[in-house]
């Protein structure tokens, strides 16, 4: 045994002698790589920033302001200097090497305007300068974005004035002189339900806006620089595509215009109250007069602007673009009329239209992949070609099932998107003021299979994109229905669709439309699920402005032999029925009965 033992020691100590020098090894390397760092300003950071710097400041609680200025020297060190602004700090950051191209202009000393986001989380933009906290209070729990998007208001004002809850904004009279630039961090949280709808997130983003229109430093075209922080694509309703610089990972750059977002600033802050007064100023028996408002492009070059419709995959709506460009014009507009088409329009039509007034424009359709082959709304994604006519800086796009009594030249002056309230907190479609823009194109498309319409058509669609939109009178887009079947809803609406001078700015003809039906009464009253959508007097402005239509313009609303069948069929069903009011006894005189 001792012999044994004798034989062992010796390689014992050699394997302990190899751990020593392995151990002193490793400490040898990790000290030189410690100094290495400490002695390299490209990554002293590293080791300057504490604990704290780790845990993301809350909302409420903003990290602490510094009474101090902190300026990295050369070398790592770190020199304090007493500051002379309350609220405000100072950091110099010197890995502005490893920032993003795209913050290349944010070089120089900068004063930041900080929203929702603490200056540690400044690093990766590798910019130097004064910080400006901007704290105010969350918006309460409780507040919900139907507060802000009520399906109905008292528009009329026969109750009461409609007025919007309040979101809590910043004291901006506590911060002194102008920043460089607006750096916030967005909240994001897409797997919950309705995260686009979030007030939070709004809040965030008009605390931005209202930050750099109010005390953003401007350049010489009238734009302030905005960086945001967002695994979520920013608000287009605040903050478009066109004015940004870049984006690197989650960081966002803009150069935002100043003008343009203070004219959707000085809006309602949501559908809670009508963007285009419905009333004048001395009560609701006096009309709002559209010329009292503001010109928003005072003092720039005069821009363009069109009224669009959208036609493709049938024939069915050829009468009513004709006559809804037909009531444009008699309404007494004078501006362009572009028609959005493909190849299912004729030559013939084509020339019927042009003379109507519009300007023809063929496109490719765009195909809803959520829609079943064979179906309208296949295609009804074309509509979002409407934001390629960039030569105009503003379109009203109106249906083609519309009838326009009164000018709507007033609507160019509202931002996108301007529109009549639909259900719950959505917008009607129908009629809405949009702004062109190539990349907002682009992201429409690239949201077809990400993003669920609710109805499976484009107007869901876009509820889904532009949240945050301006309410017009239901008047602008006014729904020919009697949903209430209620005697004084229909005596209330038959006035206003008979009104002379228009009491309405457009009838929007739901159910089966007026070119389908005969002149001599509207065919809704003879099936017993579309009668909700009946009216004489709606029935007789639309064709009015058809009587008034050379024959060119006539050609393209003749009735198609089967079409006679079925009204011919429907007239009978009715009669079997017995319905009270016996529209279906009225003779026929129309001459398409017999052409």
């Amino acid at each position: 045994m001792k012999t044994g033992e004798a034989v062992k020691s010796p390689l014992a100590g050699l394997r302990a002698a190899a751990i020593i020098k392995l151990n002193a090894a490793f400490l040898a390397f990790f000290f030189l790589l410690y100094m290495a760092l400490l002695l390299q300003p490209k990554y002293s950071h590293i080791l300057d920033r504490g604990a704290a710097s780790l845990v993301r400041c809350t909302f409420r609680d903003a990290c602490p302001t510094s009474t101090q200025h902190l300026t990295r020297k050369p070398g790592g060190r770190l020199v304090t200097a007493a500051s002379k602004v309350a609220g405000t700090s100072t950091e110099r950051i010197v890995n502005a090497g490893r920032a993003p191209t795209m913050f290349d202009e944010l070089r120089g000393r900068l004063r930041m305007g900080l929203v929702n986001i603490g200056r540690d989380e400044l690093l990766p933009l590798g910019v130097e300068g004064d910080v400006v906290a901007v704290d105010f209070d969350r918006v309460s729990d409780a507040f919900r974005w139907s507060d802000l998007y009520p399906e109905w208001i008292d528009e009329e004002e026969e109750d009461r004035v409609p007025s919007c809850p309040e979101i809590p904004m910043p004291d901006f009279a506590r911060h002194d002189g102008q920043v460089d630039v607006v750096v916030a961090a967005l909240p994001c949280n897409r797997t919950a339900k309705g995260w686009n709808r979030d007030v939070f997130r709004l809040q965030v983003h008009l605390v931005v806006a209202q930050m750099a229109a109010r005390k953003g430093r401007r350049d010489g075209r009238g734009r302030v620089r905005v960086v945001l922080r967002s695994e979520c694509d920013p608000m287009m309703d605040l903050f478009r595509c066109d004015e940004a610089v870049g984006r690197d990972g989650d960081w966002w750059m803009y150069n935002v215009d100043v003008p343009r977002l203070e004219e959707k600033l000085r809006l309602p802050v949501g559908s809670c109250n009508l963007a285009l007064p419905l009333w004048g100023p001395t009560g609701i028996h006096v009309v709002f007069n559209a010329s009292d408002l503001a010109a928003v492009d005072s003092g720039r070059k005069p821009r363009r602007e069109a009224y669009a419709t959208v036609l493709h995959s049938s024939d069915r709506y050829l009468c009513g673009a004709i006559v809804l460009a037909q009531s444009i014009r008699r309404s007494g507009s004078t501006r362009d009329m572009v028609l959005l088409h493909d190849h299912t329009v004729t030559r013939s039509a084509l020339r019927a239209l042009a003379a109507a007034g519009w300007i023809p424009r063929r496109i490719r359709r765009i195909r809803n992949p959520r829609a079943e082959r064979g179906s309208y709304n296949e295609y009804n994604y074309s509509k979002f070609r409407l934001w390629q006519l960039t030569e105009y800086a503003r379109v009203v796009f109106v249906d083609a099932d519309i009838l326009v009594l009164r000018n709507l030249d007033v609507l160019f002056r509202f931002p996108q998107i301007s529109a009549v309230g639909n259900d719950g907190s959505l917008f009607n479609s129908g009629i809405m003021v949009i702004e062109p823009s190539r990349c907002t194109f682009d992201a429409l498309v690239r949201g077809r299979r990400t993003i669920r319409s609710y109805n499976g058509g484009d107007q869901g669609f876009l509820n889904e994109v532009f949240v945050w939109w301006h309410r017009l009178p239901r008047r602008v887009n006014y729904l020919k229905n009697f949903w209430a079947n209620s005697t004084g809803e229909r005596a209330l609406k038959e006035r206003l669709f008979a009104a002379e001078p228009a009491e309405v700015w457009s009838i929007h003809y739901l159910g089966l439309k007026p070119w389908r039906c005969y002149r001599d009464y509207d065919c809704n009253w003879n099936i017993g699920d579309q009668r909700v959508y009946a009216s004489d007097e709606a029935h007789r402005r639309w064709w009015q402005v058809y009587d008034a239509m050379g024959e060119v313009m006539r050609g393209p609303c003749a009735l198609s032999e089967r079409r006679k069948i079925e009204l011919a069929w429907d007239r009978h069903v009715a009669e079997e029925i017995g319905y009270a009011d016996q529209h279906w006894k009225i003779n026929i005189t129309d001459s398409r009965k017999w052409e």
